[in-house]
């Protein structure tokens, strides 16, 4: 008896543990591989367009450091976004 007293406590802990992490949004770890994925295109981007630098370009390094911004304000989900719309511009550019 006591044990299934134990197995109950724990599965209703645990799912505590899991709708509050649902709950809370995005976590600062999400919003880092966001940033460092979106850095890694924008890396890649300027290696082929060394000169002049196109327009979505510098669009790109503008939402990358609203991303980086964001994140040291603790406001992740706004990073993880800036970090796609990094993402998105970049790919722009290759067409």
């Amino acid at each position: 008896m006591k044990i299934w007293m134990c197995v109950g406590l724990v599965a209703t802990v645990l799912a505590v543990v899991k709708l509050t992490s649902i709950t809370t949004g995005p976590s600062a770890n999400e919003a880092i591989v966001a940033i460092r994925v979106a850095q890694r295109e924008l890396f890649e981007a300027k290696r082929v367009y060394l000169e002049p630098t196109p327009r979505a370009l510098n669009n790109a390094e503008a939402a990358l450091e609203l991303a980086l911004s964001a994140l040291k304000e603790r406001r992740y989900e706004e990073a993880i976004l800036a970090a796609r719309e990094t993402s998105q511009l970049v790919r722009k550019l290759g067409g």
